[in-house]
């Protein structure tokens, strides 16, 4: 092995070492970030008149209860009290799109910003998401 191909390796070694971690780790987000689109809101408050109304009024997810649920805690935990428990009649029984459209519609009703991406499904992504008072 050369001299020049062993730097080579190494340099390689020490790029994967520091680049690997980086992409790995998500960046923290707040819910005062525009997580959710506009779009979204809407979709999310059609599932909520149809799945939900029938037990929840909506200005029950704005209140000090609600935001003392979840306060300072990733929407990942939101996201899956949610999927886990709702419906009452049939937890779990909407598409995971669904739950995330109905947090959006939640999100819209305490005044946090629509952004440009939909909020997302996956565990990782929701759990860089912190949930804050507006």
């Amino acid at each position: 092995m050369t001299q020049r191909s062993w730097v080579l390796g190494l340099g390689s070694w020490v790029l994967a070492l520091v680049l690997v971690p980086a992409l790995g780790a998500q960046e923290k987000r707040s819910v005062k970030d525009g997580v959710y689109t506009a779009a979204q809101a809407d979709r999310g408050q059609v599932v909520f008149r149809s799945k939900c109304a029938s037990c929840h009024a909506p200005n029950r997810f704005t209140d000090d209860l609600f935001y003392t649920s979840f306060a300072g805690k990733p929407l990942w935990e939101m996201f899956d009290v949610i999927s886990d428990s709702m419906p009452e009649d049939n937890p779990g029984s909407l598409k995971k799109e669904e739950y995330a459209d109905v947090i959006g519609y939640l999100l819209k009703l305490n005044n946090f910003p629509a952004g440009e991406t939909d909020l997302p499904i996956d565990k990782d992504a929701l759990s860089a998401i912190l949930m804050e008072k507006p």
